[in-house]
């Protein structure tokens, strides 16, 4: 073969950088009570987009008794989401609102909505005075209501039943920790109330993969990040047993390199002129180049944050309430939460000197 074969350059035209927008709605459960017609007043929901470029957004009821507005948007939003209590029966009624965003990522996202309907409540309070007959609500009322108990010293016969009934059985929050991918995570489910041990299991969504519910505890290393959506149903040990389902959220995130949560200053020390006048300082929260979700607490009241929650890079302003202190040196701490973050959490002591 003669000559020589002719090699013609690739030219790849330049492209820029993707706008990947990520889609975020909390919280992912509404639970609304509907008495004698009268439902509860509309709930928030907040839609923000947590990636880059611009996140458009619809929002549908899976229901007709559901109500969301607006319907659909772009960027950041508070949606209003109430029930229609006139096309509903007594009972217990289930249904989900949809946020959907077709360029996003995390999307759709369902929040579960949930509705308990009862009648008009009924005149019950004239139950209290009819079993007046002074021998039996001593040994009969204390024994049904265990909150009694306390109040009369006369409890010969009631140490049997339970001095305190178990609260209600609850999960006590909708949307877990979130967890990193590549990383070791274990986080128990917050169960509360009802009478332990408790039986969890999945009904509904799943778990990222490399993730499991195992002894009331979600554990693993996820892969894939995203937003997992599911339902949990929890039992308690009771004879019969209390019963709930609920839907949960789990989000899995990527940290990058230079993530990390950086509170500054490290310390607050402020001498207030008077009792008169507040003190003031001010915090900045920051994360690197990521943007992470951030939580902040103080120890005791005299402290107030505004705002205690937010998206990094963020300022919090500290507020000392004079009123609330006596001359003297107080000290508090602040404490700032970035789930998945190192140096997570950041503990802020305050010291305030008040004068004579």
């Amino acid at each position: 073969m003669k000559g020589a074969w002719l090699i013609p350059t690739l030219l790849w035209p330049a492209v820029a950088a993707a706008q990947i927008p990520v889609l975020q709605v909390s919280p992912a459960r509404l639970a609304f009570t509907v008495i004698g017609g009268v439902s509860a007043p509309a709930q928030q929901v907040r839609v923000r987009n947590l990636g880059s470029g611009t996140l458009r957004w619809s929002a549908r009821a899976s229901d007709a008794w559901i109500r969301v507005s607006p319907a659909s948007g772009s960027g950041a939003a508070v949606l209003s989401v109430d029930v229609e209590a006139a096309r509903l029966a007594p009972g217990r009624h289930e249904g989900r609102v949809t946020v959907e965003a077709p360029d996003a990522d995390d999307a759709p996202f369902s929040i579960a909505v949930s509705v308990d309907v009862s009648a008009s409540p009924a005149p019950a309070r004239a139950t209290p005075p009819a079993p007046a007959p002074p021998a039996q609500p001593p040994a009969e009322p204390p024994a049904s209501a265990s909150p009694a108990l306390p109040t009369g010293g006369r409890a010969p016969a009631s140490p049997p039943a339970t001095a305190e009934a178990p609260g209600k059985l609850r999960i006590d929050r909708t949307v877990m920790p979130p967890a990193t991918r590549n990383l070791p995570y274990s986080q128990a489910l917050p169960v509360a109330g009802g009478t332990p041990p408790y039986t969890l299991r999945i009904v509904e969504g799943r778990l990222p993969a490399g993730m499991v519910l195992a002894q009331g505890a979600i554990t693993g290393t996820a892969r894939v990040q995203g937003v997992y959506p599911f339902v949990v149903a929890l039992a308690d040990a009771a004879s019969p047993p209390a019963r709930l389902t609920q839907a949960m959220s789990l989000r899995v995130i990527i940290l990058q390199p230079d993530t990390a949560l950086v509170v500054s200053p490290a310390s607050i020390s402020l001498r207030l002129a008077n009792r008169s006048r507040d003190g003031r300082a001010a915090l900045a929260v920051g994360s690197g180049r990521q943007r992470l979700e951030w939580t902040a607490a103080a120890d005791v009241e005299w402290l107030r944050l505004t705002p205690g929650a937010g998206l990094s890079p963020s300022d919090v302003a500290v507020t000392v309430v004079a009123g609330r202190l006596p001359p003297g040196t107080h000290v508090g701490t602040i404490t700032v939460t970035m789930e998945g973050a190192p140096n997570s959490p950041a503990s802020i002591p305050v010291q305030v000197t008040v004068p004579r």
